[in-house]
């Protein structure tokens, strides 16, 4: 792998293109109300412009556009991801319900498959037995697993700089992986999306400027969705797989933090008998948090814990690949039990006011 200078443009344009975006939204943002209002869940100080996302978004289509060409693949990905987009801004706005951002999400993905023939046609060799084929199945689970990661991203914006600090563990997930197959695709892609990142996180985080700006769900599901194509792509490699640049289930250690958390929560609101999409403050950055660390401090355990994951599944493919997957099952067994023993077993309860209790259930 080298650096180009084609690439160096590309992520410069990147970088820049979203600084300056930042700086053109923000009072678009305030002037139509596209601001995030603190409430018992959100504890944040004043209204919050949306536009993390719309940053990172102009950051990846000017470099895009500026430096590369746009072939069928791109072109599909980058219309289907500008209405994930739109949808997310609309929802920032306007509160969409729950269905209609999944019946938005599916048509994306259909328009993704149809438009590129790309889908989760092999599972790999999961467990040393052979590699399991999809077939035309792979096309409903492709649509069911990338409206799983998209929302599984969506609900993982909790604190500050979490959701893209994990995006950009996910992309050193795919260098790590790539590494070791050596077949470096779309790393460049990936690189500018990195790039586009940092301006919105440098702001989010009150590093270089102390008017924040938070993702929104426009921001967390055009993050999610761009993740889930380009690691199907990687896995699959095209209708022959002789392209892949990493295994399938490599895919899971690139995200496995958001992965593993949002399962846990949904099993956790089942439990409960509430909708698996019932907000509420019942992740481990929630919990980390009652513990009584500070958001940095729970930003750096939950970056230090994905990184550590990414680095599991390095290993795992290097010495024991057959035995990934079965690792991976055992992390998630194993977390969904330290999260009982700790008592988190349930929700919060939403009391008639609307603010929320975070019980401890030591049974």
């Amino acid at each position: 792998m080298s650096i180009t200078a084609e690439l160096w443009q590309a992520n410069l344009i990147a970088l820049v293109s979203a600084f300056l975006a930042i700086k053109v939204l923000r009072p678009i943002a305030i002037y139509f109300n596209l601001v995030d209002i603190p409430t018992d869940r959100k504890q944040h100080v004043g209204y919050i412009p949306l536009i993390g996302g719309l940053s990172i978004y102009v950051g990846v289509l000017v470099a895009i556009l500026a430096v590369y060409p746009i072939h069928d693949k791109l072109f599909y990905l980058l219309a289907s991801a500008s209405l994930i987009l739109v949808a997310g801004l609309v929802d920032d706005l306007k509160q969409l319900g729950v269905w209609v951002r999944i019946l938005i999400q599916t048509i994306a993905c259909i328009i993704m498959v149809k438009g590129t023939g790309v889908y989760v046609e092999s599972l790999g060799d999961l467990f040393g037995m052979g590699e399991i084929h999809l077939g035309q199945w792979g096309i409903p689970f492709t649509i069911f697993a990338v409206i799983g990661l998209v929302n599984a991203v969506n609900m993982s914006d909790g604190i500050d700089g979490l959701t893209g600090s994990l995006a950009l563990v996910a992309i050193i997930g795919v260098f790590v992986f790539e590494s070791v197959s050596g077949n470096y695709r779309l790393l460049d892609f990936l690189l500018v999306m990195a790039a586009a990142l940092v301006p919105y996180l440098l702001t989010n985080l009150s590093i270089i400027s102390d008017r924040k700006i938070f993702l929104g769900d426009a921001g967390s599901m055009f993050i999610g969705f761009i993740l889930a194509w380009v690691l199907i792509e990687l896995s699959q490699g095209g209708p022959s797989g002789v392209n892949k640049a990493m295994q399938p289930v490599n895919v899971l250690w690139c995200v496995a933090f958001i992965v593993i958390d949002t399962l846990v929560v949904i099993i956790k609101r089942l439990r409960a008998g509430r909708s698996p999409f019932h907000a509420d403050r019942a992740h481990l950055h929630h919990m980390l948090q009652e513990l009584g660390l500070g958001p940095r401090q729970t930003l750096l355990a939950m970056i230090m814990i994905s990184l550590l994951m990414v680095a599991l599944g390095g290993l795992m493919q290097l010495i024991w690949p057959s035995a990934s997957a079965g690792v991976f099952v055992l992390i998630t067994v194993g977390y969904l039990f330290w999260v009982k023993r700790q008592g988190w077993s349930i929700a919060p309860k939403v009391t008639d006011d609307g603010s929320q209790k975070v019980p401890r259930d030591l049974t």
